[in-house]
């Protein structure tokens, strides 16, 4: 038996393809079943057709099928993006595509003239913490219409 090296693609892709928007389903159910308390969180001001719009939506593909993603979203500081819709479908984690994805957000985001990344993340995803501080990230105020909740911890990088 010949065990075969499995190379992600990385691309930036529309984030209403059906079979990307089936992975940001999942994303949006794991994220409810990790945060149950969190459901009166504001929405947030920007859609898939928006990030769409905006075309800095990556995706990682395994053999075609979407294994991973995550977004930039403007804020209302051209200067600024906020990283959104980060995941690594459970099959695929352990792979290094988070780190992937994430170095080249950071790559786009510079070739649009951003100097400041801001994100949110959980305590309870703990690699997700773990990779951004190892890539430089550090603690912060909430921001936008994000909001102070023990289920948040908000974060940003400067470029």
């Amino acid at each position: 038996m010949h065990l075969r090296l499995m190379t992600p693609t990385l691309a930036s892709e529309d984030p209403r393809a059906p079979d990307v928007a089936e992975m940001l389903a999942e994303l949006a159910a794991y994220l409810e079943d990790l945060y149950p308390e969190d459901e009166d969180d504001p929405p947030a001001p920007w859609t898939t057709d928006s990030l769409a719009a905006f075309g800095a939506f990556l995706v990682a593909r395994i053999d075609g099928v979407p294994a991973a993603c995550g977004g930039l979203a403007p804020m209302e500081d051209p200067q600024t993006l906020e990283i959104v819709r980060m995941y690594v479908r459970p099959a695929h984690r352990g792979l290094g595509l988070a780190g992937q994805i994430l170095a080249a957000l950071e790559t786009e985001a510079r070739a649009r003239g951003a100097t400041t990344l801001l994100l949110r993340c959980g305590p309870r995803q703990p690699a997700a913490l773990k990779l951004y501080a190892r890539t430089g990230y550090t603690q912060r105020a909430a921001f936008a219409q994000h909001r102070e909740h023990e289920t948040n911890v908000f974060l940003e990088k400067g470029l």
